[in-house]
């Protein structure tokens, strides 16, 4: 049995709303919870056993992810994995399936039996592995299984459609099912019609590349008919709308229910919300990688560290005494923390330095950013009781869209001693010397 999968990492046109963090680093590879976002979908897939090869498509320049893709074939190689690792670029923009149509004869060389597809902008707990199973079990009862969707099951519908800026309307794919059958589909429905969102993960059999095909086909004609009121560009072809919206007639499509944690990555704020949901996810699995654990547990009280967590240290960060870190913090590779600082809600990434007796809350700063001492970076970040009043109330939410109210400095920022930014975007290579309060500093 052989498995591929293929990851969508869209390109340098998109993720205009991720910046400034996009002009430094493309946010699929963005770190979160102190792993590229990428990284965390890799490391999830290769739990399985019959994956041969991971495929991934998109349009940026190559070398993006040229230092990304050597890192993880030596990690095969130390792991005596026989994977593949590779990067298709698309001549342009093609939807969310063009490339896939595109590539077909790449992703279909040497015959794998099924395989995943998986949209990079999502952080969930990757249960790849279960959905396999559950796929397996289709089969072995004689069900005639052509696609299993990953649908992530919503508690609080409202209180979901706020976090993850959804408050005009429901943007994301609605999945209704009987008894895991998928029977109706819609992509971004004007009104709710079922608490299963699509949570941008499937599994397909090969019949998928028919289907492409016929939507190709349908592009073609639509893009050649004169009559057509709308301009249509037959290379693109969308996942969901061309594909996803007809599977259920066939009878062959399964939901895979989920649980879990799900988020899409957006904006900066959805980051900051991103690392918070990985930390607790891996806090509560005892699965942090993490030099804070052991300071807890053995040189805390002896060096005046304190921290809260779930906390993500990089091994060669440094932080000093009479420190606070948590909850919900990443400090990458060579940040050095001075003493008396406090930091809570944040994203610290590499070679940053943060100034003795500063204050960091719900904020992001990349790489190289410099802190001079006394100096306080803030976010008022988002409250959940007020948003869960707000909703029961139907009262206008403030502060969701956008920033979130959160703090970014760009990289090789330096912010000067006694300094104070609130609520603002700071783009890159900035020398901020008096206080700065909800404004964009460009």
């Amino acid at each position: 049995m052989s498995t591929k999968a293929i990851v969508l990492v869209g390109g340098d046109t998109r993720g205009t709303r991720f910046r400034p963090l996009s002009l430094d680093t493309p946010k699929i590879l963005f770190p979160i919870a102190g792993k590229p976002l990428l990284g965390h979908i890799l490391d999830s897939l290769i739990l399985l056993p019959s994956l041969t090869e991971i495929i991934l498509i998109g349009f940026y320049d190559k070398a993006v992810f040229e230092g990304f893709i050597s890192d993880y074939n030596a990690k095969f190689q130390l792991e005596e994995r026989n994977i593949e690792i590779k990067y298709l670029k698309e001549f342009k923009a093609l939807g969310t399936a063009g490339g896939l149509y595109h590539y077909r004869k790449e992703i279909l060389k040497g015959g794998p039996d099924e395989f995943f597809v998986v949209h990079g902008d999502v952080i969930t707990g990757f249960p790849f592995t279960e959905i396999f199973k559950f796929y397996q079990s289709l089969k072995s009862a004689k069900k005639n299984v052509e696609a299993i969707l990953f649908g992530v099951k919503i508690n609080n519908y409202e209180y979901f459609k706020v976090l993850n800026n959804s408050t005009d309307r429901h943007s994301f794919g609605t999945i209704v099912s009987a008894d895991t059958k998928v029977v109706h589909y819609v992509e971004k429905p004007e009104q709710k019609i079922s608490n299963i969102i699509n949570g941008g993960i499937y599994l397909f059999d090969n019949k998928l590349f028919k289907r492409l095909s016929n939507a190709k086909i349908t592009k073609i004609n639509i893009a050649n008919d004169i009559s057509h009121p709308e301009l249509v560009d037959e290379d693109v072809i969308s996942l969901e709308q061309d594909v996803l919206q007809k599977l259920p007639d066939d009878g062959t499509t399964y939901v895979y229910e989920y649980k879990g944690f799900w988020k899409q990555i957006k904006t900066p704020a959805d980051a900051l919300i991103g690392n918070e949901l990985f930390l607790e996810n891996l806090f509560q699995k005892r699965l942090v990688p993490d030099k804070a654990i052991k300071l807890t547990a053995e040189s805390g009280a002896e060096n005046g560290i304190t921290i809260v967590p779930p906390v993500y240290i990089s091994p060669s960060a440094k932080i000093a005494e009479n420190t606070r870190i948590g909850p919900y913090v990443a400090i990458g590779n060579n940040v050095s923390v001075e003493t008396g600082s406090r930091i809570s809600n944040s994203i610290i990434l590499r070679d940053s330095t943060i100034g003795a007796h500063s204050v960091i809350l719900n904020s992001i700063l990349s790489n190289n950013c410099t802190i001079g001492s006394w100096a306080r970076i803030e976010g008022t970040g988002l409250d959940s009781k007020k948003i869960a009043e707000s909703i029961e109330s139907q009262a206008n939410i403030i502060g969701i869209k956008g920033t979130g109210n959160i703090t970014i400095l760009g990289s090789n920022t330096e912010v000067a001693e006694d300094s104070y930014i609130l609520n603002s975007y700071i783009l890159p290579n900035k020398s901020i010397k008096f206080d700065v309060r909800y404004e964009i500093i460009m």
